[in-house]
């Protein structure tokens, strides 16, 4: 058998069913489905004098799923022609508040609503023989989606017949029912993603999965939670719970004895309230949290349960192992993951001390997540400096100065002006800090002029941001932070440090100034005469062109040797130094200018 509330109210959900005549047209349908079934299991029965109801064995169940399909389709016909009165009868409310009610209205009403009765009954008689029926059904998910199934049938024909009591423990066993559900198929979905083993496969039974899950998030919202607060306001019971935490509770009231198997089914973290788990583990429940000069109290259980956890059994703000931080961040985000869903389900409440009390506890979540974040990546940064690796430690404080602007972006953080003065000094020591690992490689770099120029920039900073106190002593911050992130002692072990980086660094600069006044500004200033025992020349600094006098090409050609010129040529080329051209060579020279006439060479060239 597939999904019982899938092949039921997830029908019923995809067929948009608003109308009286909606409902019967699904009902129809359903009747077909109960027929083609009959068919395939040869169940018709032609001879109508001798009909006779047939009751199906577990035996046929465990052949055959098929008819355990036809109990449940039976069941959901008869609960859908019941929402078909329901209908017709909200209509007739809402006409009768126009019209007059006459005698005859009246007795239509009544027979709608015995009907109503009649067929949920009916509806109910049918769920409880599937669940006879699939007592040794080995899906464990399918048994509980059946009595999930079974327990709306009674909540909601309770809540027609007024028995409250019945109402509360129906919808509490399919609240915590279906949070199972949600969960197990979630941890299914995640499964899946890992394995990837057959991509069609994965595919349908991800598409599956997710169906399943908007089909039980949807039931909750719009079915169980509603229906949970009616019986809850009609029991007059003031409680300042949530309501998963309630029905945790009433879901062991045993009204309706046949549900409660059920809870075996389950695990229990879904059917234990929040005292009993904190009782088990040995820790106290504060349903109350303090932040700054705020107090707010905790409405959710789960929530409550969840912070003092950490709180009393962690000791979260005083860990100081980075393998811890991982899981300690998770459950601060699962944390806030409760607190917002809470808060939507919430949002229409005019009650204004409840909504300061969760905007206040927001605060508070974020405030603790961000700094444990924070933490986790400043012992990150202890682990690179050891290695020398300052790319990533540069990039994990550019990620550190964007949660501290998010601390500072934090509702009721702006409007209190210590902690707001502290959290931007904050941010002034880590860009400190950052622009100290960039001084730290210019200095490994010997560029001892540069390191200097932002050893002074962050001294200078730091020394802008210092504040005396009355009593004579300079304060950074104002308050303290988790964890001990950083205090006003490292500020002032931090300064020290960088005033002898200053000092270090000037001696090294006018060290290398010295170095380079005394040595020319050259390495050669002949480029035909250079040392004859050198053989390698090193660190060539920049070599530039000598001034000429430009002449005319003319006066070039005519009057340049090139023979000459060859010869200088390769007589520069040895490592001696220039000698001057022989007189025989002078002769040529002047014999050769001797026969050129005219004016520059132009007229009377031969």
């Amino acid at each position: 058998m597939e999904s019982p509330l899938a092949t039921t109210l997830g029908t019923r959900m995809s067929a948009y069913l608003i109308t009286s005549n909606d409902f019967k047209k699904q009902r129809q349908k359903i009747n077909k489905q109960i027929k083609n079934l009959r068919h395939e299991l040869n169940l018709i029965n032609h001879d109508s004098k001798k009909y006779k109801v047939v009751k199906f064995t577990k035996d046929q169940y465990q052949s055959n799923k098929n008819y355990g399909l036809i109990y449940l389709l039976l069941a959901e016909r008869d609960f859908l022609y019941g929402l078909e009165m329901k209908n017709i009868l909200e209509i007739d409310d809402i006409k009768s508040k126009s019209k007059s009610k006459s005698n005859s209205n009246s007795k239509l009403h009544k027979n709608y609503k015995k009907l109503l009765i009649t067929k949920f009954k009916r509806s109910l008689i049918h769920a409880k023989e599937l669940l006879d029926l699939t007592n040794e059904e080995s899906i464990n998910d399918i048994k509980v989606e059946l009595f999930v199934y079974t327990a709306l049938i009674i909540g909601q024909l309770s809540i027609v017949k007024k028995n409250w009591e019945k109402t509360l423990h129906a919808f509490s066993i399919a609240k915590c029912g279906l949070d199972y559900l949600y969960n197990t198929h979630n941890n299914n979905n995640n499964n899946n993603n890992n394995n990837g083993e057959d991509e069609n496969n994965d595919d349908d039974e991800e598409e599956a999965d997710s169906f399943n899950k908007t089909l039980f998030n949807e039931l909750i919202e719009t079915l169980v939670d509603p229906s949970l607060n009616l019986a809850i306001s009609q029991l007059e019971i003031h409680s300042t719970t949530d309501l998963k935490s309630i029905a945790r509770k009433h879901c062991h009231d045993n009204e309706v004895p046949y549900l409660t198997p059920v809870l075996n089914l389950i695990d229990s973290k879904y059917t234990t309230t929040a005292e009993n788990i904190a009782n088990e583990d040995n820790f106290e429940i504060s349903k109350q949290v303090n932040w700054r000069d705020h107090s707010a109290y905790i409405y959710n259980d789960e929530v409550a349960l969840k912070i003092s956890y950490l709180n009393n059994n962690i000791h979260w703000d005083k860990s100081n192992d980075i393998n811890q931080f991982d899981s300690i961040i998770t459950q601060w985000n699962e944390i806030l993951s409760l607190h917002k869903s809470d808060t939507e389900r919430n949002q229409d409440d005019d009650d204004l001390e409840q909504v300061q009390n969760r905007a206040i506890l927001l605060t508070y979540i974020n405030y603790n997540l961000l700094f444990t974040t924070l933490k986790r990546d400043l012992l990150l940064i202890g682990q690179l400096a050891k290695i020398d690796d300052n790319k990533d430690i540069i990039r994990l404080f550019n990620g550190i100065l964007v949660i501290v602007q998010n601390l500072k972006d934090l509702p009721g953080v702006y409007n209190d002006e210590d902690l707001y003065d502290s959290l931007d000094n904050l941010e002034k020591f880590f860009i400190a800090q950052k622009n100290q690992v960039i001084a730290e490689s210019y200095q490994f770099n010997s560029q001892f002029a540069e390191s200097l120029k932002i050893y002074q920039f962050i001294n200078q900073e730091i020394s802008n941001a210092t504040t005396t106190t009355k009593q004579g002593s300079s304060s950074f911050y104002k308050t303290d932070f988790p964890f001990n992130i950083s205090t006003n002692e490292q500020i002032a072990i931090f300064k020290n440090d960088i005033t002898k980086k200053i000092l270090q660094n000037q001696i090294s600069a006018q060290f290398e100034q010295s170095k380079v006044i005394s040595s020319s500004p050259y390495t050669i200033e002949n480029l035909n005469k250079y040392p004859k025992g050198l053989t390698t020349i090193i660190n060539l600094n920049k070599i530039e062109p000598m001034m000429c006098k430009p002449v005319l090409f003319d006066v070039a050609f005519n009057y340049i040797s090139y023979d000459s010129t060859k010869q200088t040529t390769t007589n520069t080329a040895t490592t001696t130094p220039v000698e001057t051209s022989s007189p025989d060579v002078d002769e040529t020279i002047d014999n050769e200018n001797s026969k050129k006439r005219g004016f520059f060479g132009i007229f009377g060239r031969r």
